[in-house]
């Protein structure tokens, strides 16, 4: 896959998942997991990284009507979305067994200053399920930062112990593997 950065970035039009299945690689003893929602597949990369270097599982969200290929047209219907707070349906019949983790760290892009709309949409759904846990976040964005990222897992996730988040503008990613690792280094330690 050819990866496209920045605003503008077109995608597979589904999601990541045009050449292969949703990835789902789930453990029975795992007790740490990620679960991301990416568009275009940078946030992908960078969830594939954090799991082979935590061996944590990884669960990947799958919008039941993927966003457009196209950039402009991806943005227009996420803005319809958030601006009428009618989050996207997920395909959600296969949501690993979310007690089993002890960590849970939520990989997405950040679209309009906030968490990716299906990752919105999982927390409102599966958020409660997640209380008592440690939750850190990472991110992609497009030059603008976290945004109010922190701040709506908070509300979404109940009696949680939130992490330092970790967010990289999309092309300086693959560059800067060692500052993410040394992230996911201490996100280990404090888990």
């Amino acid at each position: 896959m050819q990866y496209q950065y920045g605003r503008g970035a077109i995608s597979d039009g589904c999601d990541t998942n045009a050449l292969v299945a949703p990835t789902r690689k789930l453990s029975s003893n795992a007790t740490t997991i990620i679960i991301y929602f990416s568009r275009s597949g940078n946030t992908e990369r960078q969830a594939q990284v954090a799991a082979e270097y935590l061996a944590a599982d990884l669960y990947e969200l799958v919008a039941c009507e993927p966003y457009p290929a196209n950039y402009r047209a991806s943005v227009d219907r996420a803005t319809r979305e958030r601006e009428a707070q009618a989050w996207p349906a997920l395909k959600s019949a296969d949501i690993p067994n979310l007690m089993q983790y002890q960590t849970v760290l939520l990989a997405h892009p950040v679209w309009a200053m906030t968490l990716a709309n299906p990752m919105r949409s999982f927390l409102e759904q599966f958020g409660k399920q997640l209380a008592g846990k440690t939750i850190a976040d990472f991110s992609t964005n497009a030059g603008y930062g976290a945004g109010e990222t922190q701040t709506v897992i908070t509300k979404l996730i109940p009696h949680l112990r939130l992490l330092p988040n970790y967010t990289i503008e999309d092309r300086k990613a693959v560059a800067n593997r060692i500052e993410f690792e040394d992230w996911l280094k201490q996100i280990q330690e404090e888990s």
